[in-house]
């Protein structure tokens, strides 16, 4: 669908494929609607990475930052693994992080 290599089990997949010039479209796909649990969580492995690589550049767009917020809020189950991976929770120097940390240390104290 994506035209990305094709074993999302790769190690490091969703970094190697991350494209913030494509976040958007990442996210249309998502909402879509019509994927597996499986394929939801890849593309959202994929959609979070680009989007620590959109903060990166610079990216501000609360469109996108609400887009991003609202699918992982709605579908915690299923991506709380990939919330708490990119939160990483025993790193208090905020200099040590990824740029999507604050954000997702955001939506991890707010669960439940």
């Amino acid at each position: 669908m994506l035209r990305l290599p094709s074993d999302p089990n790769r190690q490091d997949w969703e970094h190697e494929c991350a494209d913030p010039a494509r976040l958007g479209e990442f996210l249309d796909l998502y909402e879509r609607g019509d994927l597996s649990d499986d394929d939801r969580f890849a593309l959202m492995a994929l959609i979070v990475s680009s989007f620590d690589d959109w903060l990166l550049a610079g990216g501000t767009d609360d469109a996108v930052l609400q887009r991003v917020r609202g699918h992982l809020v709605a579908d915690l189950s299923l991506h709380e693994h990939t919330i708490h991976y990119w939160c990483l929770l025993e790193e208090s120097d905020l200099d040590n992080v990824f740029h999507a940390t604050p954000f997702m240390r955001e939506i991890w104290r707010q669960r439940r």
